[in-house]
């Protein structure tokens, strides 16, 4: 395009330009718009080797559609209106619910750069303080034109998480500056991430400063729960529904923080006892009580979809029981393995990834020698530790190749690896869900061990 069709200096022109993209294609906005006949066609190569490279359909869009050209300098996408623009794929689920499909990546950044910064006037903060989301339908047997856009907006995200946002940039910063980069997690942050990145991660290796161990090079992400959350908002925002989600956070304090605070009253009461002091029943008979009363506390509703700072970063809130030993007798579930999902996902943007890779919060639970019930004793904030994520990796593709298979009777057991394995989770025999072979098979989850738990988190807790 030669004449631009938007004010360069204007970030509300420039959404509005991007919103004629909704429900439709790049090429047919072009072509609506244009004053030649037939399909717009790229002005330069965007496959790489006869496959889609994951920045096409950016590349495309701001090419194409917006008449720049793409470039690695520091500054916004529109310099002049402070604003960047992402593109982000979406993914449907077998219940045809909408999905963001992966993480954010934002931009890179070298260590020794990093260390020199401060956040009020970092590189990351200039670049994305202001952004334009475009979400597309992506489909692997379309070209990028040809994908439909579903939402273009604006993201704000110091106004929208400030507090939690700079936190988790200082989090980063600190790492690298104590000469720990090489031990850089994405469970180390909420909302925002340090991720490798894809086929170049493992030749990427870069010095860093304050210590001679090379590290793995990384970019600022918006984590996937971060960005799918940005992107619920921003649908029911358009649509004028009402946002059911309640802030826990003011915008001077961490989630860790006010975690701490909402349980601090409860600490070193049995469970009946809490129930008193919240004016609740107290059913000794039900055996999910401390894992409810556990959520009552925090303030979650009934399907554990309320608290903003939780959704947005897709924290894993757990309970566990501690016997007088200091051992426990559960491993730790997660959501079921949709069978249909995980073949066509890759690790790093897998469902499992995500889950241990972000924050855990865990209320412990803890029963005296001579005593039936047990007391609240600790709430501790815990992630996996980077070393051991193949682990939990190794457990995912071989479940997802055996899914792939049409095996489903020789997933890893608990005796098979370290960490994690797979097992039922579902209430009976009846019930099914649906595999990639067309048949109904049971459900089955992911779990993380239970000596597993024991070695990583209550040995460090109850030493004898």
């Amino acid at each position: 395009m030669s004449d631009l069709l938007y004010n360069e200096e204007s970030i509300p022109s420039i959404v509005k330009y991007a919103q004629r993209l909704e429900n439709k294609t790049i090429d047919e906005v072009i072509f609506e718009q244009s004053s030649y006949k037939g399909v717009a066609s790229p002005t330069k190569e965007y496959i790489c080797e006869g496959k889609k490279t994951k920045g096409g359909f950016g590349q495309y869009l701001e090419n194409e559609y917006f008449g720049k050209e793409a470039d690695n300098k520091s500054q916004p996408d529109f310099p002049a209106a402070k604003l960047e623009l992402k593109s982000s794929p979406l993914k449907t689920l077998s219940n045809f619910e909408v999905k963001v499909k992966e993480r954010l990546v934002l931009n890179h950044f070298t260590f020794n750069d990093l260390d020199k910064e401060v956040f009020d006037t970092s590189h990351f903060r200039l670049k994305n303080e202001n952004l334009l989301l475009v979400f597309y339908h992506y489909n692997k047997e379309r070209e990028y034109g040809k994908m439909k856009v579903q939402l273009a907006d604006l993201w704000q995200c110091l106004k929208e998480d400030e507090a939690q946002i700079r936190a988790d940039w200082q989090t980063i910063y600190n790492k690298v500056h104590d000469g720990k980069a090489h031990e850089i997690s994405e469970g180390d942050t909420l909302y925002l991430g340090a991720c490798t990145k894809g086929a170049t991660k493992d030749t990427n290796w870069q010095v860093q400063p304050h210590s001679d161990i090379k590290a793995q090079g990384r970019a600022f992400c918006f984590k996937l729960g971060y960005i799918n959350h940005i992107y619920q908002i921003l649908i029911q925002r358009k649509e004028h529904r009402q946002i059911l989600e309640t802030r826990i956070l003011s915008r001077n304090e961490t989630f860790i923080e006010k975690v701490n605070s909402i349980f601090a009253p409860y600490i070193g009461k049995s469970a009946e006892e809490i129930c008193k002091m919240r004016n609740e029943n107290y059913n000794p008979a039900d055996r999910s009580r401390y894992a409810n009363i556990s959520r009552r506390i925090m303030g979650f509703n009934k399907n554990l979809t309320n608290l903003y700072e939780f959704n947005a970063a897709d924290i894993q809130f757990k309970t566990i029981r501690v016997e007088p030993n200091g051992k426990c007798k559960e491993s730790m579930s997660f959501k079921n393995v949709n069978y249909c999902e995980i073949v066509e996902e890759e690790w790093e943007d897998s469902y499992f990834y995500n889950a241990i890779t972000s924050k855990f919060i865990i209320v412990l639970f803890k029963r005296d020698e001579g005593q039936e019930e047990y007391y609240l004793d600790k709430v501790i904030d815990w992630q996996v530790p980077v070393e051991d994520y193949h682990f939990f990796e190794g457990v995912w593709t071989d479940t997802k190749n055996k899914v792939a298979a049409g095996d489903y009777e020789h997933f890893m057991k608990i005796s098979d690896n370290p960490a994690s394995h797979i097992r039922p989770k579902g209430k009976n025999n009846d019930d099914l869900m649906y595999t990639p072979q067309g048949i109904m098979e049971k459900k089955k989850c992911f779990w993380i061990n239970q000596s597993y738990i024991q070695e990583k988190i209550l040995n460090s807790i109850y030493k004898k």
